[in-house]
């Protein structure tokens, strides 16, 4: 085959008519060999560095490709009022419901001590000093309760009338039991609006958009109690943070406004695979304790299991538990020795005593901040009631959207600006050479063929 078809000479060809940069210098003849050496070396560095920032860009991809955005476009947005809930409280206004229970159970003679006791069962919260003390020694009352907690705690907690009244959302009344859902926990029953965590769902509207932009949720409360402001997948828990909290005390009125910021998820999230989008949907619910999952209702089963394997038993308020699993006053002991292990949340790597629960966050929590807090006496001063009033401070102005990543490896061209340009271009240009040289390759063989078809056809001829 003639020079001028050898791969050498395509390569020379290519490079010297070729405009991504480098190359051309490369197969000027005229340029020093020192000059055309160093060239050599900027592209196979070039071309070195491309394979890098691909093969980073790949590895980014396939591991996080999840990434968080933030929308502003507020004005179509729909807000809902979160979950609100309200559980029985240990107080010492809650102490009549103690005495009358005690009256209920025990003969006009029985021994004070055990009204402690039912305290602890009522207000059960890990640790148990009463009922242990005077339900586990050697010479214990014969009146004291070794067993069926639920029982004595259902006697003293109160029911929805006896804790709520006069509901009202923007002044609208409506029937607080008929939507204040029983919701079981694991520090006893509660009722709670607006959540999906329910046994029956009875949700009421509360939407706030930009034609109506106040939400005030107003109701009056009869004991001391918890208040708790929550997503509407959360659940009331011994772990709940102390910000979602509102200590209510009887006599007084209490104003918490809130903001709210929600994240929206592109529809391909739910198609990632789990431990990239590092969150859990509300159907990915397996074995779960309530009807959808979320990070706190995770978590209360993760105490569940703790319990069962530290003490095999768990507490008398631990949801979806039958009569045979839950404790008696030797399980009591047991929990309450292990309290700070049960009781407590900590990350994998924390040394301290603790549950290390593996719970992802949900795929739809919302952001609640606190932004004023309102505590003072009622006038005239009532100390058999308090009023609560959750308000929406202000429409938000931006919500997370969680997205999908796509076009990672334009990576290769962005990172670095200039240079990234100047690798990606290079990598482009080897591929280019060897679409040209096989391309040049096919059309010299087919020219060669067809030029000794010719000769042969002239010798025939001749």
């Amino acid at each position: 085959m003639p020079s001028k078809f050898s791969f050498k000479a395509h390569v020379k060809e290519y490079c010297s008519k070729c405009t991504f940069a480098g190359l051309h210098y490369i197969a000027d003849e005229t340029k020093h060999w020192i000059e055309r050496f160093f060239w050599i070396v900027l592209v196979i560095l070039s071309w070195y560095g491309s394979v890098l920032l691909i093969h980073a860009a790949w590895d980014a991809f396939v591991k996080s490709p999840i990434s968080f955005g933030v929308e502003t476009t507020y004005l179509d947005w729909e807000t809902n009022l979160p979950a609100v809930a309200i559980c029985d409280n240990k107080a010492k206004a809650n102490k009549y419901k103690i005495y009358n229970a005690a009256a209920k159970i025990w003969p006009s003679n029985y021994s004070y001590d055990l009204d402690d006791v039912l305290e602890d069962i009522a207000y059960f919260r890990g640790q148990a000093y009463s009922l242990l003390k005077e339900c586990l020694s050697e010479n214990r009352n014969y009146l004291c309760p070794v067993s069926n907690y639920s029982y004595y705690a259902s006697l003293i907690r109160s029911n929805c009338p006896q804790m709520l009244a006069n509901c009202s959302y923007n002044n609208e009344s409506f029937d607080c039991c008929e939507y204040f859902q029983l919701i079981e926990t694991d520090i006893g029953h509660c009722f709670i609006i607006n959540s999906i965590q329910t046994k029956k769902l009875r949700p009421y509207k509360m939407v706030n958009d930009i034609t109506n932009k106040r939400g005030v949720l107003r109701f009056k409360v009869f004991t001391a109690s918890m208040v708790y402001t929550l997503e509407v997948d959360e659940v009331p828990n011994i772990a709940t943070l102390i910000s979602s909290t509102l200590k209510i005390i009887l006599g007084r009125m209490y104003r918490r406004e809130i903001t709210l910021k929600n994240i929206e998820n592109h529809p391909l999230v739910g198609e990632t695979a789990l431990d990239k989008r590092a969150c859990r949907f509300y159907h990915e619910n397996e074995d779960g304790l309530y009807p959808h999952y979320s990070y706190s209702a995770c978590n209360v089963r993760c105490r569940k299991l703790a319990q069962l394997e530290t003490c095999q038993c768990n507490d008398h308020f631990m949801p979806n538990t039958t009569d045979e699993e839950r404790c008696n006053v030797t399980g009591m002991a047991c929990l309450h020795n292990h309290f700070a292990h049960l009781t407590t949340l900590k990350p994998k790597w924390a040394q301290r005593p603790g549950l290390s629960c593996d719970c992802l966050p949900s795929c739809n929590e919302t952001e609640i901040n606190i932004v004023q807090e309102v505590n003072q006496a009622i006038r005239p001063k009532v100390s058999k009631e308090a009023h609560v009033e959750i308000a929406l401070s202000y429409l938000p102005t931006e919500r997370f959207k969680r997205n999908v990543v796509r076009g990672r490896l334009d990576l290769v061209v962005s990172v670095g600006g200039t240079a990234g340009l100047f690798v990606g271009a290079s990598l482009l240009s080897f591929v280019e050479l060897i679409f040209f040289f096989t391309v040049r390759l096919v059309n010299n063989i087919w020219m060669e063929r067809r030029k000794q078809d010719n000769n042969v056809h002239r010798i025939k001829s001749f």
